[in-house]
């Protein structure tokens, strides 16, 4: 693995850190951002072993557990990383932890 392998993946997620709504761009979004065609994004994170959304779900996670522990509720948190609706996020959310984000946020609570 030379050098530029693993700078994509930095890449990406410097600009999600730095502009934290593009985090529901698709790939093909990221891609023009990058100034690559999705197809060489795809093949460049491959040899990365990674895929962009394996690297999306990772920030979408960090920055959900991010937004719960400055008190954001179940609604915001969706609407920040760009769910269509709670219902979706919260499937994703048990697809990431394996447990409800209300159980999470409680469970949090608990341990403060």
């Amino acid at each position: 693995m030379t050098l530029n392998f693993c700078l994509l993946e930095l890449k990406i997620r410097n600009i999600w850190k730095n502009k934290p709504d593009k985090i529901s761009c698709n790939i093909e979004q990221m891609a023009s951002q990058l100034n690559l065609s999705s197809r060489t994004l795809q093949r460049r994170l491959k040899d990365e072993d990674t895929c962009y959304l394996t690297l999306q779900d990772s920030a979408r996670l960090n920055l959900t557990l991010d937004l719960f522990s400055r008190g954001r509720n179940v609604e915001e948190v969706s609407e920040a990383l760009g769910f269509s609706n709670r219902r979706c996020f919260t499937r994703a959310f048990k697809r990431w932890t394996g447990e409800n984000p209300k159980t999470h946020k409680i469970t949090m609570r608990n341990h403060i």
